[in-house]
């Protein structure tokens, strides 16, 4: 079986997860993907045998609407934060990728879409999202599923990440499973 077939039944057989792609797509939010943590998590639970969803923290939700303010944004965020935490018992972090430029306080260039967001994360396994079409289930990973299934952490370097942000995450990561391989920020020295 393909990397592909087998990510996408892996994260089928997560009715939890499911679920939670169902409730959203019913939300009518633009361009919208569940991303990062509960979507590779996912994978490596089923490699180790785990409920799907053990050790997953929270869900992030992100989505693309260039016609809300900032403010607008925080405040339909927050409500669908709000809204999902109690519905599905998850700590949910919602956020329109089309302001998050402002909601990190610095210089940062803004998001062209969620796609963009995406491959500008912390690592090429946080760089994942899933979402729901007309035609199924549909996943956006800009540098492929070999790090999921292998387990890699590998940093990705650019202007938004430092390389304290990406030990911080990888340590994280570390903590809560096994078996991880995490490369070096590029400027270490082995």
């Amino acid at each position: 079986m393909d990397k592909e077939t087998e990510f996408l039944n892996i994260l089928q057989q997560n009715t939890e997860l499911m679920m939670i792609v169902e409730e959203v797509s019913k939300l009518n939010l633009p361009h919208w993907y569940i991303a990062a943590g509960s979507v590779f998590q996912t994978v490596w639970n089923a490699q180790e045998g785990k409920p799907l969803m053990n050790e997953v923290h929270d869900i992030d939700l992100v989505y693309f609407d260039s016609h809300l303010s900032a403010d607008e944004s925080k405040i339909a965020d927050k409500a669908l934060e709000n809204f999902l935490s109690v519905k599905f018992g998850y700590q949910f972090d919602v956020h329109n990728e089309a302001q998050m430029h402002l909601w990190h306080g610095t210089d940062r260039l803004p998001y062209t879409s969620c796609e963009n967001a995406i491959e500008r994360w912390i690592a090429t396994v946080h760089a994942i999202g899933i979402t729901q079409t007309q035609t199924g289930l549909r996943y956006f990973a800009p540098y492929g599923l070999d790090d999921i299934f292998s387990r890699t952490i590998r940093p990705l370097v650019h202007d938004d990440i430092t390389r304290e942000m990406y030990l911080a995450k990888a340590k994280k990561w570390q903590e809560r499973f096994q078996g991880l391989t995490v490369l070096p920020w590029p400027d270490d020295k082995d």
